[in-house]
């Protein structure tokens, strides 16, 4: 999946002389965290919501009464920006979005392609494909397999599920930062996994963990 395949087309968009009440007011109408910054079509900087708050802040503390309303009036876009924006184009796929977020320590990616803002994508779209990509939206249950370094640990998981009745709704492996080891996370399309863990354990995979239900409902199996 591609960065334009979940980025948010609809930028709000301010200029650099946007006053920080109207900031503030957009922010607030729209119920958005970030606000892109363009000068004449080019993107010159990013404003979000902890920049605003933050901004309100220290002209309250500072002022009082009508002295702090009338320099919240005086703050613009171009005070309180970012400059120096870091941003992707839309045909990169969206893990890089995501490494790029985390190592840079930001929430939001500016998308663009030829100099032109296209889009922008934020911790809440890559949260959201996770989410999707998890397959918690539907009645399912999640089981936890320890694969170790057994190079057909993959292909014994979807044998034994299938062999046992079960859709598999999707599959992700990762190295667990406690052992080391590497693990499945197995989400079947069934609030019932019982048959689907016997098998697995008869199949000999060791079954770390199992959840069963979907959203709200994410208590451990007992």
């Amino acid at each position: 999946m591609l960065v334009q395949d979940i980025m948010q087309r609809d930028v709000v968009v301010v200029s650099p002389d946007t006053s920080l009440t109207r900031l503030m007011r957009v922010l607030q109408r729209r119920g958005i965290r970030h606000l892109t910054v363009l000068d004449q079509d080019s993107l010159v900087g990013i404003i979000s919501d902890r920049d605003v708050k933050g901004s309100i802040a220290s002209a309250a503390t500072s002022e009082s009464g009508v002295n702090a309303l009338t320099r919240l009036d005086h703050i613009t876009a171009c005070d309180i920006m970012t400059r120096a924006v870091v941003t992707i184009a839309p045909m990169f796929p969206v893990e890089e979005a995501a490494r790029v977020m985390v190592s840079k320590r930001i929430s939001a990616l500016p998308v663009t392609e030829g100099g032109r803002l296209v889009g922008i994508v934020t911790d809440t779209d890559l949260l959201d494909l996770f989410v999707r990509a998890m397959g918690v939206t539907e009645p399912s249950s999640r089981i936890d397999i320890t694969l170790g370094e057994d190079p057909q640990a993959l292909y014994r998981i979807v044998h034994a599920i299938e062999g046992s009745g079960g859709a598999i709704s999707s599959i992700m492996t990762l190295k667990s930062p406690l052992t080391g080891l590497r693990e499945a996370v197995i989400r079947v399309a069934t609030i019932n996994p019982g048959p689907m863990i016997k098998a697995l354990e008869a199949a000999g995979l060791g079954v770390r963990d199992s959840w069963r239900g979907s959203r709200a409902d994410t208590r451990p199996m007992g």
